[in-house]
Order: structure tokens, then C-alpha cells, then sequence
């Protein structure tokens, strides 16, 4: 345990400071924009409007500031005036929101209402997502809790910085993906051959998963700007605007590695279990036996994988189910078919996965005292 906590401090401490140094190179600018928090205190006006072609709820808000350094600042919002409220939001006194202020060329400052503040509601959830965790899991899911929040630092603290600054989104992705996968794994599980095969079998299928995107990514002529939002980062970004495959690419690892770990340390942990009950195995048949168990796994991850894109693009497929076009039409259409290439080669990662992480293992496995086995807690936790 003191190793685990040793090995997670050095790297956290060189991580953050290295994402640190990066974030100080960047240039220096005047935020003519922030954002401020604030507190509804009265509807000044409310009712039905038309903007546009749409009818649609507004509202004309006295709201008060805060957060520094205008806090206890009164000031007038609205929302549906002039700006779409398609979803028909509502605020009544007490609600809490956040307001974009923008500075003009003359000092004058202009609130905007941004959004809700969900602060509170994600503050309990995530209390009660930790507890369910701990809860469960005691110690292995503590130190679960411990991974997912290197994960954190590593996506917002580096990986995010260096692709800014400018560095290959695909080369950042795999070596933030390896260090996460690397040292979630060891707090998890702790070093062993279990590991060992786990990490191996991951970073094979994530290299194999990296080759099949990239390859198939150009073969279907994917830009990497059928979102709006990556064409919205291309103008924010201006002059430092970077490669949109790179970026959908890259996007695709760190999203392969996230049901990746899954089956590896599943796959690896079973081998070894197998390993302890049926000491007189060898490592051929402890591999068919695991690739076996593997089958109903990939069978149920990759159904679950491609439900989760389905879902989280459900009004995309409702919008273009109301499209008069053949189906191969809707699916050329780059929005889908960048859906499609993602679900596919990170299927055939997760497919690959299974015999490559087996073969591994076995081979460590039949190597492996039997003594020195039951010494280990190979129970499996998922900690992505």
C-alpha cells in the first residue's frame, strides 16, 4: 500500500507541475469576457414571444451577483427576448445561475444569462457515486476512487494544455493514455504479473485500435469537422487552430481506453483465478478457457458500446430519420459515419483485446508459483 501511495504522489506532483509549466508559456491576454455566478431575486416580466419563426417563453430577471468582484451588484437579465428559450426554461427567486459579463470598447459591461447552477445536484451525486464505491468496494474501491481522480488531473491538467500548446493530438493522446491506464492500474490492482499481462494487452490493442482508426479515418475521408463544436474550437482558437483529425483521432483512443481496461483486467484477473483453481493447467488450455469466458464478455461490452453512441446521439438519429434519404445516404453523412468508424474500430479493439491480454497472461500465468498465487487478490474492480 505505501508503494501504491508513493508511486501515485510522484506522479501526480511531476504531472501537475509539468501541466503547470506548459499552461505558464501560454501568452498573456486581457479577458474582455468572464463569468460570474449570481442569484435570481424577482421576475421582473414573463410571458410568450416570437422570435423569429418560433414562439417561446421569456422572462426579464432582477438578478444579483455572487461572485467577486461585482458581488452584491444588482443587475437585469433576460432570456427568450431575443435569443432562442426553445426548451422553454423557466427561473423563479432563488435560483442560482451564472451570467457571461462582456466589456466593451468603452468600459460598459453587458450580462448575459449563460445557464443554470448545478452545483449542488453534481455535488451529491458525485457524494453518493464515491460512497456506492467505497461502499462495495472497501479498500479496492478506494483506491478506485484514487485512479479516476489521476484520470481527471491527467485529462484536464495535461492532456488538454499540451494538445493547446500545440502538440500532435494523436502522440498526447497515446502517451496520456498509457500513464493513465499505467498508474490506475497499479493503485488498483497493485504490481504483479496480473498487471503486467493487463498493461501489455492494453497498450497492444490500443496501438491496434490507433493504426485501424487512423487508416480508416482516411480511407473514409472523415475531417474531423462534422461537429459544431470541433468547427466552433477552429474559430475560438484562431491562429492556433490544429489538425480536426488529429483531434477526432485522438478523441477516439482516450474513448477506446475507457472499455479497453475493462476487458484486459477482467480477461487477465480470470486467467490467474483459473490459474489457482486448476494448478495442473497449461497455459494452452488456460487460454481456451479464458478466450472462451471472453466470448460472452466482448458479446455484452460491444452491444453496450454501441448502445452508449446510440444514445448520446439520439436527436442526430431523429433528425435524420426525418430526412427523405435512403439509409446509405444517412449514413455517408460525415456526422454519422465518423459515429460509425468510432463504434466499429473500437469494437475491433476491444475484439482484439481478448486473446492478445489471454495470451499474456497464460504465458505468465503457467510461470507463476501456485503457491505464490494464492498470496494475490485478483478480485476485479472496475475502475475506469
Amino acid at each position: 500500500m505505501l508503494v501504491r501511495f508513493v508511486l501515485v504522489t510522484v506522479a501526480v506532483s511531476v504531472l501537475v507541475a509539468a501541466a503547470r509549466s506548459v499552461t505558464a508559456q501560454e501568452p498573456a491576454r486581457q479577458a474582455q469576457t468572464h463569468t460570474v455566478s449570481a442569484r435570481v431575486l424577482s421576475v421582473l416580466e414573463e410571458g410568450v414571444t416570437q422570435v423569429g419563426p418560433v414562439t417561446q417563453p421569456y422572462q426579464r430577471l432582477l438578478v444579483e451577483l455572487t461572485s467577486e468582484p461585482e458581488k452584491g451588484r444588482t443587475v437585469e437579465v433576460s432570456i427568450g427576448v431575443r435569443d432562442l428559450n426553445t426548451a422553454g426554461q423557466r427561473f423563479v427567486p432563488g435560483d442560482r445561475i451564472f451570467l457571461s459579463v462582456s466589456t466593451g470598447p468603452d468600459g460598459r459591461q453587458a450580462y448575459t444569462l449563460l445557464d443554470r447552477d448545478r452545483t449542488t445536484p453534481l455535488a451529491v451525486l458525485a457524494v453518493l457515486f464515491a460512497g456506492a464505491i467505497v461502499a462495495l468496494g472497501r479498500w479496492k474501491g478506494l483506491r478506485a476512487l484514487l485512479g479516476l481522480v489521476f484520470t481527471f488531473v491527467m485529462l484536464v491538467w495535461v492532456l488538454i494544455p499540451l494538445i493547446l500548446r500545440g502538440y500532435p493530438p494523436v502522440a498526447v493522446a497515446i502517451i496520456v493514455s498509457f500513464v493513465v491506464f499505467a498508474v490506475t492500474l497499479v493503485v488498483t490492482h497493485g504490481l504483479g504479473r496480473m498487471a503486467l499481462a493487463a498493461l501489455a494487452g492494453t497498450s497492444l490493442s490500443l496501438i491496434f485500435t490507433g493504426v485501424l482508426a487512423a487508416l480508416f479515418v482516411a480511407a473514409a475521408g472523415l475531417t474531423g469537422l462534422a461537429d459544431e463544436e470541433a468547427s466552433f474550437l477552429q474559430v475560438v482558437l484562431g491562429d492556433r487552430a490544429m489538425n480536426p483529425r488529429g483531434l477526432l483521432l485522438a478523441g477516439m483512443l482516450v474513448g477506446a481506453l475507457g472499455v479497453l481496461d475493462d476487458i484486459t483486467v477482467s480477461q487477465s484477473s480470470l486467467v490467474f483465478e483459473l490459474r489457482r483453481a486448476n494448478p495442473f493447467w497449461s497455459g494452452w488450455e488456460l487460454f481456451a478457457a479464458g478466450v472462451r469466458v471472453g466470448r460472452d464478455h466482448i458479446a455484452a461490452t460491444v452491444n453496450t458500446l454501441v448502445l452508449a453512441y446510440a444514445g448520446a446521439a439520439l436527436p442526430l438519429l431523429l433528425l435524420f430519420s426525418q430526412l427523405d434519404e435512403p439509409l446509405l445516404w444517412v449514413l455517408n453523412r460525415e456526422i454519422i459515419a465518423q459515429e460509425v468508424v468510432q463504434t466499429l474500430v473500437g469494437s475491433l479493439g476491444l475484439i482484439a483485446a481478448v486473446p492478445l491480454t489471454t495470451g499474456f497472461a497464460a504465458w505468465l500465468a503457467v510461470r507463476t508459483p501456485v503457491e505464490a498465487l494464492s498470496e494475490l487478490d485478483h478480485g476485479h474492480w472496475h475502475h475506469h
